[in-house]
């Protein structure tokens, strides 16, 4: 009963937040389609260390070399996107005894290294803070990571999450170089070492990647971002504006690997509360970070696949359900198809994500990478409808506490998620 009291309570101070302007029409211009696209190239150090081994030991035991390649897209000059594929220890041996298979050198090169493909989120704090200059030198900025990686030396995949510190050198329109760092947090199935055999949160199984290499600017001057795109983002306040709150309820089907979907009904069924606050850059792109909490309001008496600790709780439920975390990267499908209209009453959107799980019950935290597409209808100038689902893969410590026994590569444990709600434009 309490948890439904404190729930009333924050629904009725969310609608108490007083809008401050209408968003929809001052969503700012978008950067042409065919403007701001790079490719990327070049080398990376990775740095492993497993959960339980010293960082004295990393560069001995855990460095490796590999290539990277990339192709991404400035939106804005505050915001790009960038998909990147990067092949570890597969060109030169490291010997690293802590590539899995743990403790054998050089086996981990034999069957082919690793492979790992990301999408990059990219925050130029340069142009946020002091705004675009066409020839500036240097450019330094922050980007959140989602994606997957694989191990072939063990034939076992994971989910990845992370984030990074970028640098961009310009040498001319068309050319410059690049140099990154960032920490990658994986599940302890990608290391295959017992001693490892936690969840991300309770003790992280990460490593770090360095990264250089060129970029080229395609078409060069001829492509590059319009001049009168917003100078100073918070100088003249564009920055704080196009602003939303997103709060409603869901559904959420939960698939552990090895199971079967025709069983989710009942015993993978939940039902959750979630709010969300994001910011639309332009009317093409937008992102929104988003808390999903999840089985601790209405209860299912017949839910099997979420594990909880018997010793101290007599269900998931009882033990505090699950808190998802996530940040999603969003895409207007309609307005890069048809463009955009001030006066237009609804919109549909693609979106990536990337986050944490975490099951209360057994103490787990698991890195989350999904996607879903999704569509708002407006109502009146401050307050729409929207409608999401999403699939999104999560590692096996989310049902299981630990992965490394787990056939993390070959099966998938799947999560499946259905939200309405309203939007507040802020």
């Amino acid at each position: 009963m309490k948890r439904i009291l404190f729930f009333i309570l924050g629904m009725m101070a969310l609608l108490h937040v007083d809008a401050q302007s209408d968003s929809v029409e001052v969503r700012q211009r978008a950067v042409p389609v065919d403007d701001g696209w790079f490719l990327q190239f070049g080398a990376d150090w990775t740095l492993q260390k497993p959960y339980g081994h010293p960082f004295s030991e990393m560069i001995q035991n855990g460095s490796s070399v590999g290539v990277d390649v990339a192709i991404g897209k400035h939106f804005t000059h505050e915001m790009g996107l960038r998909v990147k594929a990067s092949w570890g220890n597969g060109i030169i041996d490291s010997r690293a005894n802590w590539l899995a298979p743990f403790d054998q050198p050089g086996e981990n090169h034999r069957k082919g290294g690793f492979l790992s493909v990301q999408g990059d989120i990219v925050f130029d704090l340069h142009n946020i803070v002091s705004g675009y200059k066409a020839d500036r030198m240097w450019n330094t900025g922050v980007f959140l990571r989602g994606g997957g990686v694989y191990n072939f030396g063990v034939n076992k995949g994971s989910p990845l999450i992370g984030l990074g510190w970028t640098n961009a050198f310009r040498l001319s329109d068309t050319w410059g170089v690049y140099a990154d760092v960032a920490y990658n947090g994986i599940s302890s199935g990608f290391t295959m070492d017992p001693s490892t055999a936690t969840g991300t949160g309770s003790g992280s199984n990460m490593y770090f990647t360095i990264d250089v290499g060129l970029t080229y600017n395609i078409g060069g001057e001829k492509h590059k971002l319009k001049d009168d795109v917003a100078k100073n983002s918070l100088s003249d306040k564009s920055f704080w504006k196009n602003w939303f709150l997103q709060f409603g309820a869901d559904m959420t089907l939960y698939n552990p690997c090895e199971k079967n979907f025709s069983d989710v009904f009942p015993k993978g069924v939940t039902t959750g509360l979630d709010v969300a606050l994001g910011k639309w850059f332009s009317p093409e792109i937008g992102c929104r970070g988003k808390l999903n909490l999840e089985n601790f309001l209405f209860e299912n008496k017949k839910l099997e696949w979420l594990p909880y600790d018997e010793e101290k709780h007599v269900s998931n439920y009882d033990g505090g359900g699950c808190v998802m975390a996530y940040f999603d990267m969003m895409l207007s499908v309609k307005h890069l198809l048809t463009g955009y209209c001030e006066r237009e009453r609804w919109d549909m959107y693609c979106f990536g994500r990337m986050g944490l799980g975490k099951n209360r019950s057994i103490d787990s935290l698991s890195p989350v990478v999904g996607a879903g597409i999704g569509a708002t209808y407006r109502i009146d100038r401050r307050w729409s409808i929207y409608a999401d689902t999403a699939y999104e893969g999560i590692t096996s410590e989310f049902f299981e506490g630990v992965s490394w026994s787990g056939a993390t590569g070959g099966k998938f444990n799947g999560i499946f998620d259905f939200n309405v709600g309203v939007q507040l434009d802020i």
